[in-house]
């Protein structure tokens, strides 16, 4: 007796295994319409099977949307000789679906080495330029961001944070999230002719690391920016190219009050560019409404979010593989296909639109003298927002499109 000890809880589970899968084939098949209905019970059904198995177990609940922001950001640099110092500071404010206000402000400092060649002249208002350029400039530099987040319950409580933030004192009430990231960064700019008959180029890259830590649960989330292998597990995922610009991948890892790896997440953005279109299986997400959303390309950004529980034993041996060489096809196939297939999708595109004021000038050859400073006003207002649950069907985002 004392080897079959638990054996009937043991069979108890696996026959409610056994079931939730039969219920939710079932599910799939009756309500092939109502995808919501789907992911609602077999969530809950695998949550319970989860606690069930004393495991610590994910909240199943979908998280708060951002269905409208305002970033408000200040740029200023320096150059002197070959010594080029970047200061910048931002405050970011997004309305979320359940009602809250988040607020993100930081500042980072940037400190390198420019090189340059030729001189320019600018004025920036609204968006429109006026001054000439003839110019030419590489640099590198090292970067330091520090940052703070805040959560408003309304927008009176918004008011009160936005106003100690603009006066340099302290908020109402303690950040919510620190965060701090470090890395390197190269600039180049090519510039010829003044603004009405003239061409630029600039380019901006580099590598970032961080760490955020939660206040209130004790979570600390590690990331990297992933640069083409990110990219490349989020095209697997999606299940082809999308065509875009200014994208972005990170990857980022979660670890628990006890320091414990929770959860593996990869996000990435970028703005779709003119006539591209989503890839079919999303195309399908949306309900037809793709085609609309990528036809004209410009002001319309995409962010995907990807979740996935590493706890989960084939999402944990994806994920090794992955970290032990990230430019491993192989281990980049594995890691987009473990979060195509076991994770929690979010997908959600973006009017944007922005206008910039401010002024540069400087003149050089080889060493330099010069500066700049800009002030960027972008707004975004969410379009669609479809999601998908680990082991479940693309559904709309209602609860984020009623807000809109």
């Amino acid at each position: 007796m004392r080897c079959s000890r638990g054996q009937a809880t043991v069979d108890y589970v696996a026959l409610i295994t056994v079931l939730a899968a039969l219920l939710t084939a079932a599910l799939a098949v009756a309500s092939a319409g109502a995808p919501g209905i789907v992911n609602g019970v077999a969530g809950q059904i695998r949550h319970a099977l989860c606690v069930v198995g004393g495991r610590s177990c994910p909240d199943p609940r979908p998280r708060p949307c951002a269905v409208a922001t305002r970033r408000d950001a200040r740029h200023y640099a320096v150059s002197v000789v070959v010594v080029r110092f970047d200061h910048d500071r931002y405050v970011l404010r997004e309305v979320m679906s359940d009602g809250t206000i988040r607020l993100t402000a930081a500042r980072s400092n940037a400190v390198g080495a420019e090189l340059g060649a030729g001189g320019r002249a600018n004025v920036t208002l609204r968006g429109r330029t006026v001054g000439m350029s003839d110019e030419a400039r590489v640099g590198l530099q090292g970067v330091h961001v520090a940052g703070r987040v805040f959560v408003a319950r309304d927008e009176r409580e918004a008011a009160a944070f936005m106003r100690a933030l603009g006066a340099g004192d302290d908020p109402p009430a303690s950040a919510r999230e620190v965060f701090y990231e470090g890395g390197i960064r190269g600039l180049a700019t090519i510039g010829v002719g003044h603004a009405v008959a003239g061409a630029s180029l600039r380019g901006l890259g580099g590598a970032m690391i961080g760490g955020r830590r939660d206040r209130r649960t004790g979570d600390l989330t590690l990331a990297v920016n992933a640069g083409n292998s990110g990219w490349g597990a989020v095209m697997v995922a999606l299940g082809g190219p999308v065509g875009a610009g200014e994208r972005t991948a990170t990857i980022a890892l979660t670890l628990d009050r006890r320091r414990r790896p929770t959860e593996l997440s990869l996000s990435a953005s970028g703005t779709l560019a003119g006539g591209a279109a989503l890839p079919p299986a999303l195309a399908h997400a949306f309900g037809g409404r793709a085609a609309a959303i990528s036809a004209d390309g410009r002001g319309r950004r995409f962010e995907l979010a990807a979740r996935l529980d590493l706890r989960d034993p084939l999402v944990a041996a994806a994920w090794a593989r992955f970290r032990d060489d990230p430019g491993s096809g192989a281990a980049i196939r594995g890691l987009g296909e473990a979060i195509r297939d076991r994770a929690h999708l979010d997908l959600r595109t973006y009017r944007t639109n922005s206008t910039s004021s401010g002024a540069s000038a400087g003149i050089g050859q080889g060493v330099q003298v010069g500066g700049e400073v800009e002030y960027t006003i972008e707004h975004s207002r969410l379009m669609s927002a479809v999601s998908r649950p680990a082991g479940g069907l693309w559904e709309q985002r209602l609860d984020c499109l009623v807000q809109v």
